[in-house]
């Protein structure tokens, strides 16, 4: 009897889809990717329909499969995560959406917040769930459909997850997994690993919107039924896995296998994720379950919403320049910023950064208001100095995430760098020397994608072991730190943190000022 040896792994990121096809050794045969954008009806609101996520996955799951021009028969398996949906999709009996899905980066449950504190306490929530309250939250983002919704309210059926309403589009079947009932924060008890009806009866949050059993993010929770064949290309019966979070697929995708492991995707924005095999919850991180071994293993994260952003942001406004040489130079401009940063010293002359420019942070600052700012600056400072203060002011970011971490245990040894940022040598060295830990990078990494696919492999018994990802992401760049520049760094650390609190009132001001 032939051996069914091909896994598919497909994300549902914010702004893009991406799906692979690899063998059961990890090589990728073929990948797919389909862009699209979020709605954004009002400042700090950001919502998305799930029919958008629905034909991303078809689509790309349907080109993997013909790229890679194997016999869909000898697919093994399937799994699908996606980004942390917020809100979740409510659904009606028939499993159609009454609203757009209120995602993660949604901030308007602000007055919700404030209303959850005083009635039910930060202290109780925390207890249970590992969580403290902020419009970050699922439940925070339920309770605002609540009250400004009645009419979607009233007729809700079922709340869903993005993986697991695509999941169910293919195999008719409903599932949640425990690193995305974990994450929906207020209604979910952390160590029990079961949902809390104590208190989605304070917060008025119905039983009955979730599936009853929440499962790990391995097993298989349905298979491709005829309509599924139809969308997707695959053969009927094809076992689905429940899949998860793409944060922490992302961070099994990048190594984290082992109690104390740091994966930090260095994109956009910073997410590090830590693994811990025991509990270790901070209110200043984020804690849910992580997607290999949900019922024992914690995953926690925290973050900079304007890491990446920051450099792009000065290439777009500052560096024309660059931008122009890099076509003649066939460099892009960021090697060409970094080229000139380089001959800055350790800590920029005195220029420090705080890189927060969107305006409020999640773990482990929890600030609405904190905001971003160059702090030192003289006539003496040019534009490398700039650049290279944004660097090591996101390093420093990382740092306070790090100490974070260590304040309730996590034994830390050295970070995995991913993602488009960690190409820069000049930013790995940074964060090496600011953090003062060994930095391996993954120039390879493919994120979530082959977290999905190893996920698939471990439900379907393909793959036997979780830690099979170490053999699978290939060769690893170290970086260890200067001792000297750490020395330095210490005290420009050490500043970015005290500018963090005298700047409190100032950024709660200029915001009312500014509306």
């Amino acid at each position: 009897m032939k051996e069914l040896s091909y896994l598919i792994g497909s994300d549902i990121g914010t702004f893009e889809t991406k799906t692979i096809l690899i063998d059961s050794e990890g090589r990728v045969l073929s990948e797919s990717s389909k862009e699209y954008d979020v709605i954004n009806p009002k400042q700090g609101w950001a919502e998305q329909w799930p029919n958008v996520w629905n034909r991303a996955i078809f689509e790309t799951i349907r080109q993997v499969v013909e790229k890679s021009k194997i016999d869909a028969r000898d697919v093994a398996g399937v799994c699908i995560s996606s980004l942390y949906g917020g809100s979740g999709i409510p659904c009606d009996k028939e499993m159609k959406p009454l609203r757009p899905c209120i995602i993660w980066a949604d901030r308007r449950a602000v007055e919700e917040c404030h209303e959850i504190r005083e009635k039910n306490g930060v202290e109780t929530i925390f207890k249970i769930t590992g969580n403290i309250v902020d419009p970050y939250y699922g439940y925070t983002k339920m309770i605002w459909i609540r009250n400004h919704e009645p009419d979607v309210w009233s007729r809700i059926y079922r709340i869903m997850t993005p993986n697991a309403y695509c999941i169910q589009k293919i195999t008719g079947e409903e599932s949640i997994d425990f690193s995305s009932a974990g994450n929906y924060g207020g209604i979910f008890d952390i160590h029990r690993r079961d949902w809390s009806t104590e208190l989605m009866e304070e917060l008025d949050i119905p039983r009955s919107f979730f599936p009853e059993e929440i499962v790990p993010s391995e097993k298989i929770v349905g298979e491709i039924n005829s309509e599924g064949a139809k969308l997707t290309g695959l053969k009927k019966g094809t076992p689905v896995c429940a899949g998860g979070i793409d944060a922490p697929t992302s961070t099994l995708a990048g190594g984290a296998v082992y109690d104390g492991d740091l994966v930090s995707m260095l994109g956009t924005s910073m997410c590090n994720g830590f693994l811990s095999y025991t509990p270790r919850i901070s209110p200043r991180l984020v804690n849910f379950p992580y997607v290999v071994n949900g019922k024992e293993f914690l995953y926690s994260f925290s973050g900079i919403i304007t890491a990446g952003y920051c450099v792009r942001w000065f290439r777009d406004e500052f560096g024309e320049f660059e931008k122009r040489l890099s076509i003649e130079l066939g460099k892009d401009a960021y090697s060409l910023l970094d080229d000139e940063a380089e001959r800055i010293p350790a800590g920029s002359d005195g220029l420090l950064f705080l890189p927060h420019m969107m305006g409020g942070e999640r773990a482990p600052y929890w600030d609405d208001y904190i905001q971003g700012a160059f702090i030192g600056a003289s006539v003496y400072h040019k534009k490398p100095h700039f650049f290279r203060a944004i660097l090591e002011g996101v390093a420093y970011a990382l740092r306070y995430s790090i100490e974070a971490a260590r304040e309730v245990g996590f034994p830390l040894k050295g970070i995995t760098l991913v993602d488009g940022g960690a190409k820069s040598k000049l930013w790995r060295q940074i964060i090496a020397d600011v953090t003062g830990l060994a930095i391996d990078y993954l120039p390879t990494a493919r994120g979530a994608p082959l977290g999905d696919a190893l996920l698939a492999g471990l439900g379907t018994g393909v793959v036997k072991d979780f830690k099979k990802v170490e053999e699978w992401i290939g060769r690893k760049i170290k970086i260890e730190p200067d001792f000297g520049s750490h020395v330095r760094y210490e005290q420009y650390y050490n500043l970015y943190k005290e500018s963090l609190e005298a700047n409190k009132k100032i950024f709660f001001k200029l915001r009312g000022i500014s509306g």
